[in-house]
């Protein structure tokens, strides 16, 4: 468990040396190019935000594509899906099993809004 908590300790310091390292290597290649150190900061941090907002928008569209939530339903564009598209996209079992459960369900329990005493 201390050597758990030690190899951490020792691992994020390790990492944060390495990040400074490469931002100051990157301020002084910056400042080589004619910038103050001011602006080659500037510079380096808001090119690093960027970078990172547009990594974390990359993930989420392959996260969302991969969980299939960027299937277009409308292939013919009119504005409303029809079952025929609905069905293409393979929908149509999930829909069918749901609703088969869902009734068995409610006939052997009742409805939460009927009195089970009768």
């Amino acid at each position: 468990m201390s050597e758990d908590i030690c190899f951490e300790a020792l691992f994020e310091l390790c990492a944060w040396i390495v990040i400074h390292i490469l931002f100051e290597i990157g301020v002084a290649v910056l400042m080589s190019m004619g910038y103050s150190r001011m602006e080659a900061e500037g510079m380096l941090t808001s090119s690093v935000c960027l970078l990172i907002l547009v990594l974390a928008a990359v993930f989420e569209l392959r996260r969302r594509k991969n969980l299939g939530k960027g299937v277009v339903l409308d292939t013919d564009g009119d504005g409303e899906i029809s079952e025929e598209e609905w069905a293409a996209a393979g929908q149509d079992q999930q829909e069918e099993e749901s609703i088969g459960d869902s009734e068995d369900n409610s006939e052997e329990v009742g409805e939460w809004w009927q009195d089970n005493e009768s």
